[in-house]
């Protein structure tokens, strides 16, 4: 006997001939997105009939097993926030069609010469509307409501210099947010637009939202140009984050301190604050202000069950950062395997920062309760600082280290507490910690790094550390 109906579930179970009762549960659809031939007024169950915005997509409920696929080759503005899917199924975010994965942007495009007006001294200002009229309909910030904390030029070929006032603003790319005006102001000895193909300006918020969320897999999706988190929220679980694209995320305005100093923030991937069951593998992040990925917390709560492997990251002030503050708090079951991880410390915010600090693994204060935390077949390879760092507390018997490949041309290897390790002494310390007994200090042999290939050339000493393989290309 049917006692309770949910009103989708009815519908979607008439229209398929089906009967669903509460314990049968729905039957899945799968959604289609086409941002240039789809129209919000459609059902989105088939190519031809797609929804076409994110603001659609945001605002839609779905049911476990749900897909909701984005066509590839396409470009999308503004924000999605995720729908939860059940023990039933998860709610998947993912790509259909043929070509580059299906792009998803967190700013505000200011590449027309309309798009900017001289306020006189080399200084020009972001006029109140913008030339693309398009970005209105998915981005209700386009008018710069919330901080600017980033301005990509030219598809990245270089970035803005964030500056807290207007009289501050000396030399091209120097940039002020004006919260009042909601205006953003550049130094540029003509009109920005006059010399830059694309200018976009990062909006402070996090590329997709999925605080509270659970049940949700994210795949082959580019996300870029945010300045916030790339994808970020709190109290997550049973997240997968497969095969993502993650670039030229964070410097947004978060808070500023008690004695007046702006802080600024974003991470490629963040699990804040009573996460667990996540996993991030196979995805390529880099160009990211703060940590490429990262779980954290702070007050009371719980972090665990989570991994990440197979990932490339290059160009983020850290590859890998963790802390959870709180005395009754717990850490455990935190896994961070087969990663490649490079030039940590030399992105595009490193020079911005108050506290540059290029490190791949940046272990901060931890109070919790932590075991089983392990880091172990990755590479490390160039840092501006040192590869790892442990700091707050002895992590002696808190971490298990092994069969990485470590590289560091010049400068320590490790900062722990306050000691810095180079390489001569790496092997006695770490051996003596008990950590890394396996591991290599080796250059691992990249085949083309200056082009960002960071597979293995054959003999590399990372496809053999002790018996073992390190590294996402290893295997």
């Amino acid at each position: 006997m049917i006692t309770k109906f949910n009103s989708v579930a009815v519908i979607r179970a008439i229209l398929t001939g089906i009967l669903v009762g509460t314990s049968a549960g729905c039957l899945a659809n799968t959604f289609y997105v086409d941002v240039e031939h789809g129209d919000d007024s459609q059902n989105g169950l088939k190519p031809e009939a797609a929804w076409r915005s994110l603001a659609k997509v945001s605002g839609a409920k779905f049911v476990a097993g749900d897909k909701v696929l984005f066509r590839r080759g396409q470009t999308w503005r503004g924000q999605l926030v995720s729908f939860s899917g059940n023990t039933n199924g998860v709610i998947t975010y993912g790509a259909y069609g043929k070509g580059p994965k299906p792009v998803f942007l967190g700013s505000v495009a200011a590449d027309k010469e309309e798009d900017w007006k001289s306020v006189g001294n080399n200084i020009w200002a972001t006029a109140s509307k913008f030339s693309d009229q398009s970005q209105k309909a998915d981005d209700k910030t386009s008018y710069l409501s919330v901080d600017v904390g980033n301005i990509i030029f030219d598809g990245g070929k270089s970035t803005g210099v964030k500056k807290w006032s207007e009289s501050n603003l000396h030399q091209n790319g120097d940039f002020f947010y004006d919260a009042h005006s909601h205006q953003v102001k550049l130094f540029s000895t003509e009109n920005p637009a006059s010399h830059h193909k694309s200018i976009e300006l990062a909006l402070c918020r996090h590329i997709i939202d999925e605080n509270g969320k659970a049940y949700v897999t994210y795949e082959n999706l580019d996300l870029r140009y945010g300045a916030a988190h790339g994808i970020g929220g709190s109290g997550v679980k049973h997240i997968v984050i497969r095969g993502c694209d993650i670039s030229f995320i964070g410097g947004g305005h978060q808070f500023t301190d008690a004695r007046g100093n702006p802080v600024r923030y974003g991470n490629g991937i963040e699990f804040w604050s009573s996460a667990h069951d996540c996993l991030v593998e196979d995805c390529r992040i880099w160009e990211i202000y703060d940590a490429a990925l990262t779980n954290q917390g702070d007050g009371t709560n719980t972090q665990e069950n989570i991994t990440y492997r197979r990932n490339v990251i290059w160009n983020s002030e850290y590859s890998f950062e963790y802390w959870n503050r709180g005395s009754s708090s717990l850490t455990r079951n935190v896994v961070f395997e087969h990663n490649t991880c490079v030039d940590a410390g030399y992105g595009w915010g490193h020079g911005q920062r108050p506290d540059p600090n290029g490190r791949h693994l940046m272990f901060y204060d931890n109070t919790a309760m932590t075991t089983n935390v392990f880091v172990r077949n990755n590479i490390f390879s160039g840092a501006t600082d040192s590869l790892l760092r442990l700091h707050g507390r002895d992590w002696t018997g808190n971490l298990v280290m092994d069969y990485n490949c470590w590289f560091q041309s010049r400068g320590p290897i490790v900062l722990w507490l306050q000691q810095n390790v180079d390489g001569n002494d790496f092997g006695t310390f770490m051996h003596a910690k008990k950590l890394d007994l396996h591991s290599i200090l080796e250059d691992p042999q990249f085949v083309n790094p200056a082009k960002r290939d960071y597979h293995l050339r054959a003999g590399s000493p990372a496809l053999t550390v002790n018996g073992q393989s390190a590294g996402a290309f290893a295997d």
